[in-house]
């Protein structure tokens, strides 16, 4: 049972973002603020507020501005209870056992909240359900990065991990294989065959997956290109790692 007292309010912002916020988890949707070009897009959630005793404040472009702390609400802003972090004992609880195809994300020292967010997005978009990070390092969701997530913050759910070596050693005994991403290694992404059930590592674009990842990885991949420069940006370098496996898994579910 959540705690309200203890749950973080936040004022997220961007028509996607808080569409999703309507869809996925209104209960915890607390106050709205909207301009009038907005109220026809959102008028199921204005409706849901109304009916659950939610304010609802249809304010003009220069309050949003202020009430939001951005110029990029695109109209809407939406104070609501923060989505809390799976534990790695959650997490163990939710994951499917019965799959054949699943693509965990974890990141490894990523704390860009415009890359979590474009990461986040690409998730969502290729059926990736969880997004996994050491705890303490893996950052919590900013509204800046629920707007650049498009609605995906709300589709992919954020795990906490307290022990990774611990907590890979559980996911390879289930089927797992771990998977990491190096522009020091020769065999490319689009040569070699990714596995079924799969832990992909990102590492920060400074310094790249950790040692401790590499050695627990069964298989370590680059992303070819031209060499001109020495990587790709983190969020693109995860689209393509998960369209290539989308098209070789295609149609998988998490």
């Amino acid at each position: 049972m959540r705690k309200p007292s203890c749950v973080k309010e936040l004022k997220y912002y961007g028509i996607h973002a808080c569409l999703a916020i309507g869809e996925y988890r209104p209960d915890d949707i607390i106050r709205v603020y909207i301009d009038q070009s907005n109220v026809k897009t959102f008028r199921p959630i204005l409706k849901w507020c109304a009916d659950n005793k939610k304010a609802y404040h249809i304010v003009t472009v220069e309050e949003l501005d202020k009430v939001s702390a951005s110029v990029h609400h695109e109209g809407i802003c939406v104070l609501a209870r923060e989505s809390a972090p799976l534990s790695a004992e959650e997490f163990f609880k939710t994951l499917s056992k019965t799959e054949d195809s699943q693509c965990l994300l974890y990141l490894d020292g990523v704390q860009n909240p415009h890359n979590i967010g474009s990461i986040l997005r690409t998730c969502a978009h290729f059926g990736v359900t969880y997004l996994l990070g050491e705890k303490g390092k893996l950052p919590a969701l900013s509204p800046s990065a629920c707007r650049i997530a498009k609605g995906g913050a709300e589709m992919v759910r954020l795990v906490e991990i307290e022990k990774p070596k611990a907590f890979f050693s559980q996911l390879i005994k289930q089927g797992f294989s771990l998977v990491s991403t190096s522009s020091h290694v020769s065999d490319s992404l689009y040569s070699c065959t990714l596995p079924k059930k799969m832990i992909l590592a990102m590492g920060s674009e400074a310094e790249g997956v950790s040692k401790e990842v590499l050695s627990l990885s069964s298989k370590k991949i680059q992303i070819p290109g031209s060499g001109l420069v020495e990587s790709l940006n983190v969020s693109v370098a995860t689209s393509l790692c998960l369209g290539e496996y989308f098209r070789q898994h295609g149609g998988f579910s998490c």
